[in-house]
């Protein structure tokens, strides 16, 4: 059993729905995985019953609150982790050591940067496997290839793909739905999560 755990100390960088992304990926290429909730505003939660409504989209993967996680992660393959925002210091020790692979969504705004930073330093202080995956990245703009080119600079372990900006992200979201479901242009940035979810398949098998 694999554990994926999707963290960030800062609201806002698509963390929660790069896990759910993330969930249905894998079950798409055979897995048998458990998504759960662990943040306080249960956006994977109310996720999932705006799924309900939509006789269009029946998620294909276990949901479950980290309370009911016990029973919920039986007999998967993959257990998806959305963790709490403004995570503790030693909920981020106990992920290092528990987590085959860590990922921290990131904007390139400086606030979003600097908390991805943050939490990197942690999980690496604690000898975790992490890598950065930057989100909401205009393709008209520079600032992502930029961003990137710095932290990997620093020492900074970051997907290769970057997650363009979308309505997609939007409308999947308020449909109960993933990007795939979505048509045309709205569904482009499923092309760089595909990119994103293969590279992080690799590195924990």
């Amino acid at each position: 059993m694999k554990y994926v755990s999707f963290v960030s100390k800062k609201g806002g960088v698509a963390k929660s729905t790069s896990a759910i992304l993330f969930a249905y990926w894998l079950t798409k290429v055979g897995y048998l995985v458990a998504l759960i909730d662990d943040d306080a505003n249960r956006t994977v939660l109310k996720w999932q019953a705006r799924a309900a409504d939509n006789p269009k989209f029946d998620p294909p993967f276990v949901v479950a609150s980290f309370a009911k996680m016990a029973k919920a992660v039986a007999n998967v393959d993959y257990v998806i982790l959305d963790t709490q925002a403004s995570i503790s210091d030693d909920d981020l020790i106990d992920l290092a050591e528990d987590s085959d692979l860590v990922i921290i969504p990131t904007k390139v705004d400086v606030d979003s940067a600097s908390a991805a930073i943050e939490t990197a330093k942690a999980i690496a202080g604690n000898e975790g496997n992490y890598r950065i995956l930057l989100t909401d990245v205009l393709t008209s703009s520079k600032s992502g290839a930029e961003l990137a080119e710095d932290l990997k600079e620093e020492g900074y372990q970051l997907l290769k793909a970057f997650i363009r900006r979308g309505e997609g992200v939007r409308h999947a979201s308020l449909a109960g739905a993933t990007l795939a479901q979505q048509p045309g242009n709205y569904r482009m940035p499923w092309l760089d999560y595909q990119k994103a979810f293969k590279e992080m398949h690799s590195i924990v098998n």
